[in-house]
């Protein structure tokens, strides 16, 4: 996981933050979530059948917020292509009369995602992962109990981290607090996860606080399609155009940055459904072990 999240921090190092940026991180996601369902089953821990929460309820929880985020994300993919589609409209409104130079202002107001100002979130990533973390070391003598433990908090505090940098780029800022080493000093082998978490969302800052910045969205292929926009509607004055084959030149320009913002929504949808399959099918292989369990007594 080290290595995969150190090429995420890369890739935002090299280019903006993009769709294209937001599937890999849900590449990673998956991947997780395959590596996790491997290991739980080469493990074969004891599941608790009482009242007592064990590692299996940790898994079903976390894989249930996984599930709920996929979806937050599909509803975010959504209204991107809502916004779109608009843009498309627009284009077609604004191309069809190539004889005259006035154009309407009112085709060219697209629908806009409005930034909200300051924090939607004010998340403490950290605060669950060490009340989860504080048992480690004190609860229990199975060896192989802890280290799963250990596992399941690296892959928990990965999940929120890579979900609240995902919904930064996609729908409004959110502070992501890393709780300022804390859990490095609870759970000391969680300290090279926490320094590649941090070190990744501290590049994802850089990138998103660029001055100029104003469309609602940090992805950048929203920002091109909005700049695009911004700039045909200062051509417009009193509803004519001085030039209008610069104008249409820009409209065409539209064209192809709007199909370029289609194109990386579509794979980013398709990631997104990938990673609720992939859940989806290691919630099952659980519940049957699970069922398993109980049938023969535990």
């Amino acid at each position: 996981m080290g290595r995969d999240l150190g090429r995420l921090e890369q890739s935002l190092a090299r280019d903006s933050v993009s769709l294209k940026w937001s599937v890999e991180a849900m590449s990673l996601l998956k991947k997780m979530q395959v590596e996790l369902l491997v290991l739980f089953k080469k493990s074969k821990l004891p599941i608790s059948y009482g009242a007592e929460e064990d590692w299996f309820d940790q898994y079903m929880k976390e894989t249930a917020t996984l599930l709920d985020f996929c979806n937050s994300l599909k509803s975010a993919a959504s209204g991107i292509n809502r916004y779109r589609m608009v843009v498309e409209l627009a284009i077609h409104k604004l191309g069809e009369d190539n004889s005259s130079n006035m154009v309407d202002v009112n085709n060219m107001e697209f629908e806009r995602f409005k930034r909200v100002h300051g924090n939607l979130l004010d998340v403490g990533v950290m605060r669950e992962t060490l009340r989860l973390g504080s048992g480690i070391s004190s609860g229990g003598n199975h060896r192989q109990a802890k280290s799963m433990a250990v596992v399941m908090l690296a892959a928990k505090t990965t999940m929120i981290v890579l979900s609240l940098l995902l919904v930064s780029a996609m729908v409004s800022p959110v502070s992501i607090d890393m709780g300022n080493g804390a859990i490095s000093h609870e759970v000391p082998q969680l300290k090279p996860c926490v320094e590649l978490l941090t070190q990744l969302v501290g590049r994802f800052h850089e990138r998103t606080s660029r001055p100029g910045s104003g469309s609602g969205l940090a992805l950048v292929e929203h920002e091109m399609v909005d700049e695009v926009v911004g700039r045909l509607k200062a051509q417009v004055v009193a509803g004519r155009v001085e030039d209008k084959e610069r104008f249409l030149g820009g409209v065409e320009l539209l064209r192809t940055r709007s199909a370029g913002l289609s194109e990386e929504v579509e794979r980013f949808d398709a990631a997104v459904d990938e990673v609720f399959e992939e859940v989806i099918r290691g919630r099952n292989e659980m519940l049957g072990i699970f069922r398993d369990g109980a049938v023969s007594g535990g």
